[in-house]
C-alpha cells in the first residue's frame, strides 16, 4: 500500500524479524526502499524499554547514499525519542 501511495518513501520494518526477512520483502514487492530497525523489548517491560532503549540499531545496505542517509536520519529520531 505505501508504494501506491508513494514509491519513493522509506519504510521501516521496526521488528524482531529473522535473517533475510528485510532481503525477501525488497525481493517481494520489488522495493529497496526498507531499513530495519529490531526492538529490544522485555514482557511487562514494552513501554518502559521504548522510553529508554538499551540500544538502537537501524541498518540497511551501505550500497545506496540514500537508504543510508535516511537510516542514520531515523536512528536520530530513535535518539531524540529516548528519555534515558
Amino acid at each position: 500500500m505505501v508504494i501506491k501511495v508513494n514509491p519513493d518513501a522509506i519504510m521501516v520494518i521496526k521488528s524482531t524479524i529473522p535473517i533475510g526477512f528485510t532481503a525477501m520483502v525488497r525481493e517481494k514487492y520489488y522495493c529497496d526502499n526498507i531499513i530495519f530497525s529490531p526492538e529490544f523489548l522485555r514482557e511487562s517491560k514494552a513501554l518502559y524499554d521504548n522510553l529508554y532503549p538499551s540500544r538502537i540499531i537501524v541498518g540497511t545496505d551501505t550500497w545506496n547514499a540514500g537508504l543510508e542517509k535516511a537510516t542514520k536520519a531515523f536512528a536520530q529520531l530513535l535518539q531524540e525519542g529516548e528519555l534515558g
